[in-house]
């Protein structure tokens, strides 16, 4: 059966141990697979399942900080028939530096992997970076190693004074009293590893900007995802550019304070709220206007868009002034009545009562009967 693999190269790392010798170092195996395509008479074959075995490759190993690389070596080696391959490094060819100039301060660094498949003549292609933390063995005051490294309960367990790179084994370190090894900085004793939580293996490349998120992500794919303390945000590659996890704006009517998003910024688009009998929408706790010039909202009842108006506006009034003629009460309206409450009669200026006879018709009291020629004002509001 004839298959051709979608993916050009594969690493599995199988193990990672330290070496103590003539030369300090940690080793690295792997498994290769094949990645060109193959024909095996009479097989399912699984696409990235067949060893390349027996074949010339090289490996580069590059070691960085946030700072940048440490580190370069490179292997050439042979796959046995399993596409198995094991090498130390520390004990390949130096390209830049040594393994010697690394400062193994007890933080952090990356180790990236590029495979060669020599008879391809592809050139190297980046695999994978990955996490490592390697403490070589101290020596004692002769320049011997001694392996024996001091187990304590706590830092108060132990005398000073203390030379730079010394390792210690603390059993109870953190608010998990989290077994931990620790090593002295020439100032402190600080943890080789910080997951102080087992239970929580998910984990982060924490890097310094972007450029050495670069350095770490040579060859991003869709849905990698780096903390980056410049920007204090996860970025996430999402095919074509690394995309913050704080773009999100606050906009049209809110603003952030600090992480928070808040209610009350400016508006730089029509908004609209809409409402039903269930979901209706109420502002509680507004202050008592006292201001006679204050205006009042009102709502456009094509759009439903808010407007303001005076108040003048709402009250408008219509009068009329009738000369009288002797015995006379009364009176035509110059508007139909819909609430006496809105209409004021006034007699050479005196305020008087009335009663409406109908829709366009009052009457005045009794006492306020009329001589000839008196003045009487309607005054109508609606």
């Amino acid at each position: 059966m004839k298959f051709s693999h979608k993916t050009l190269l594969i690493l599995l790392l199988l193990a990672s141990t330290f070496v103590f010798g003539q030369t300090p170092g940690f080793n690295y195996q792997a498994l290769i697979l094949n990645t060109k395509e193959i024909q095996i008479p009479g097989t399912d074959v699984l696409e990235n399942q067949v060893p390349l075995g027996l074949e010339e490759i090289a490996l580069r190993f590059t070691i960085t900080n946030e700072a940048g690389t440490e580190y370069i070596e490179e292997h050439t080696i042979n796959t046995d028939e399993n596409g198995m391959v094991s090498v130390i490094i520390g004990e390949g060819t130096p390209i830049n530096n040594t393994f010697y100039d690394i400062n193994w301060d007890g933080k952090l660094k990356y180790l990236n992997v590029e495979l060669n498949i020599l008879n391809n003549n592809d050139g190297f292609v980046f695999l994978d970076s990955q996490k490592i933390l390697y403490i070589p063995q101290p020596e004692n005051g002769n320049g011997n190693r001694n392996g024996n490294i001091k187990i304590v309960n706590s830092l108060g367990d132990l005398s000073p004074p203390f030379q730079l790179g010394d390792i210690i084994w603390l059993t109870n370190y953190g608010i998990n009293n989290t077994p931990s090894l620790m090593i002295w900085d020439d100032t402190k004793w600080i943890p080789i590893n910080d997951d102080f939580d087992p239970t929580n293996e998910f984990g982060l490349i924490v890097v310094n900007n972007d450029s050495f998120r670069d350095i770490q992500f040579k060859d991003p794919v869709t849905g990698d995802q780096v903390w980056n303390q410049t920007c204090k945000c996860i970025e996430i590659f999402d095919g074509t550019h690394w995309v913050s996890s704080k773009n999100t704006e606050a906009i049209n009517g809110l603003y952030t304070n600090g992480d928070n998003i808040k209610l009350g910024g400016i508006l730089i688009e029509p908004t609209i709220i809409t409402t039903d009998v269930s979901n209706t929408f109420a502002i509680a706790g507004l202050l008592e206007s006292t201001n006679t010039e204050d205006k009042i909202i009102v709502i456009d009842k094509s759009t439903g868009v808010l407007r303001q108006k005076p108040t003048s506006t709402f009250l408008q009034k219509k009068q009329v002034v009738i000369i009288a003629y002797e015995g006379q009460i009364d009176f035509t309206t110059p508007l139909n009545i819909t609430n006496t409450d809105k209409i004021d009669v006034y007699r050479n200026g005196v305020r008087i009562n009335f009663t409406a006879i109908n829709t366009t018709t009052i009457k005045l009291e009794r006492e306020a009967k009329c001589y000839q020629d008196d003045k009487i004002r309607i005054v109508q509001f609606y």
